[in-house]
């Protein structure tokens, strides 16, 4: 009938879902435009032959990455990624489950212990890099003078400009910091397991050993799991620790995948070719997070 009011009336449940809407709205537009926006500007413009040095840019299709996957430079950045992500994540896992089993126990000042722990990672990366760029002095470094003088080494070592110990001394840096995030992460798992688990094993008789491999590991697997995924993902895409402390050098015997890509846009003023560095490293890290939740969530079943 005309003239008729038509009286629409939401449920509680709309009225919640438009209500969320609303506020994630923000959220949205801010993502898209810092991340979801550039993200594909970058996956265009890697088929493309942009350069900052001139301002024509032409479709190449998959010239950049031909020349990369052909490119020695560009296997041996995957490589030292690789070797540091993978040292550096196992050692993390070592030393934090170790700091997070002896913090789980009743030992004395174990609240202050608690509380300091988490100083290293909350330092910013790259005052821990300043830091230890002083440390690594080749002069007057403290680590040279404590191990001179304590007869390990008979001369200084330029820890940061000699190859063979360059890529060692950025983790030892990675390492330092996020160590204590793993084990306060691992120490939260650690404080879910049951106390009577442990008690049923002592009585028992099953040793310190075989209740930490039979039930600690098994218990804290779900938790290993998203740490490793998380120090793999924070560690593959290290840009600060490399540029500052070593800058590539000496040789290239540190130009990581981020470091490369760097490099490559703001030196070479390659763009495309930069962005194509970018989507292969994407395409990678996506891959291997989806096969490692994968693997772990088959073995979980």
């Amino acid at each position: 009938m005309e003239g008729e009011k038509v009286n629409v009336r939401l449920t509680r449940h709309h009225k919640n879902i438009i209500f969320a809407t609303v506020l994630l709205l923000p959220s949205i537009a801010l993502l898209a435009l810092t991340i979801i926006s550039p993200l594909i500007k970058s996956v265009l413009m890697s088929f493309t032959d942009y350069s900052l040095l001139s301002p024509d840019k032409h479709w190449n299709g998959f010239a950049n990455y031909t020349e990369l996957l052909r490119s020695s430079e560009f296997y041996h950045s995957l490589r030292v990624t690789l070797v540091y992500v993978v040292i550096t994540v196992i050692l993390d896992l070592m030393l934090g489950m170790a700091l997070a089993v002896v913090l789980n126990r009743n030992i004395k000042f174990r609240g202050f212990f608690r509380s300091i722990i988490m100083i290293p990672w909350a330092i910013p990366t790259i005052v821990t890099a300043l830091i230890f760029m002083w440390i690594y002095q080749g002069d007057y470094g403290v680590l040279n003078y404590t191990l001179v003088h304590l007869g390990m080494i008979d001369a200084n070592i330029n820890w940061l400009r000699t190859m063979s110990v360059a890529l060692p001394s950025i983790i030892v840096v990675a390492v330092f910091r996020q160590t204590p995030l793993v084990s306060v992460m691992l120490l939260a798992g650690l404080q879910g397991i049951s106390g009577s688990l442990y008690e049923a094993a002592r009585i028992d008789g099953a040793s310190s050993w075989r209740i930490f491999t039979n039930i600690t590991l098994p218990m804290l697997k779900p938790v290993i799991s998203s740490v490793t995924l998380i120090m793999i993902v924070n560690n593959f895409q290290m840009f600060t620790l490399f540029f500052t402390l070593t800058n590539g050098g000496p040789a290239g015997s540190t130009t990581s995948l981020a470091i490369m890509t760097y490099f490559t846009a703001f030196s070479k003023y390659e763009m495309g070719k930069a962005s194509a560095i970018g989507v292969i490293w994407l395409v990678l890290l996506f891959a291997f997070s989806m096969i490692f939740t994968r693997l772990t969530n088959r073995d979980d079943r």
